[in-house]
């Protein structure tokens, strides 16, 4: 397949790499941290199962008339760190997050092409099925995020909760009113002023306005299913026409 890179919200601006890297270094480094125990043969080990973010590298080259303006569109998404970009190296799995470096890596004798390393930086440690789904099971090979909710405030004398059976968040009644229209995303980038940017999850709209008063009154509040899982397992409530959005997880 050809790789590609488009932005994760908004307009796609597709990114398509003429022909691929000659080299794509793609490594899982696990956050466990362990203790070390002096004078014994034993140590301490903590775990969560979580993925430091990862660093993916590509060297690679391009060719042609065209060399230096696809080397400038590419290094364009690279500088634009404000917003999550999709890195397909796969035609139906991607990676989310940011371009942290590109440089040009020229070397003399080799005038008609533009030789680059590239590296990609990961905000989620897993890859994400293309296919976004509503209905089914996690078809990955381990656990993913619930991407979106949409729906209509049943009551507003009662709260909205979501919750995967561990993680839960809550809206209060206080921040509700009957028929507003509430949207769930797993994470976007919102502008704290100045033009700075911060991905926060658990982004949530009320009426179409960010609302600040999203409470975690379970686990992490990061809403995830797990491998196999069927996304009925969901529950939501004092929400009607409800419609949860869920991609496949894959660990690499």
């Amino acid at each position: 397949m050809v790789m590609t890179l488009a932005n994760y919200e908004g307009a796609a601006d597709l990114f398509t790499w003429p022909h691929n890297p000659q080299t794509f270094d793609d490594v899982m480094d696990s956050n466990h941290t362990i203790t070390r125990l002096p004078y014994f043969r034993h140590h301490v080990l903590v775990g969560g199962g979580g993925i430091n973010p990862k660093l993916l590298v590509m060297v690679g080259h391009f060719d042609g008339s065209t060399k230096l303006t696809t080397y400038r569109a590419l290094a364009k998404h690279f500088s634009e760190d404000y917003k999550l970009k999709k890195l397909y190296w796969e035609t139906n799995k991607f990676y989310l997050g940011v371009g942290r470096q590109i440089k040009q890596t020229n070397t003399g004798g080799r005038t008609n092409f533009v030789d680059y390393v590239a590296t990609f930086e990961c905000i989620v440690g897993i890859l994400f099925g293309n296919t976004q789904k509503t209905s089914g099971t996690n078809a990955g090979n381990t656990t993913t995020f619930i991407e979106e909710i949409t729906g209509t405030v049943t009551s507003g004398a009662a709260a909205v909760s979501v919750s995967d059976g561990t993680n839960t968040w809550t809206i209060p009644a206080s921040a509700l009113t009957t028929g507003q229209a509430i949207v769930f995303k797993f994470v976007s980038m919102v502008d704290s002023g100045q033009g700075i940017y911060v991905s926060e999850y658990n982004y949530v709209t009320i009426a179409g306005t960010q609302t600040r008063q999203v409470q975690t009154t379970a686990g992490s509040g990061i809403i995830q299913l797990a491998a196999t899982a069927n996304v009925s397992t969901i529950t939501v409530t004092n929400l009607t026409s409800v419609v949860v959005k869920f991609r496949d997880g894959y660990i690499a």
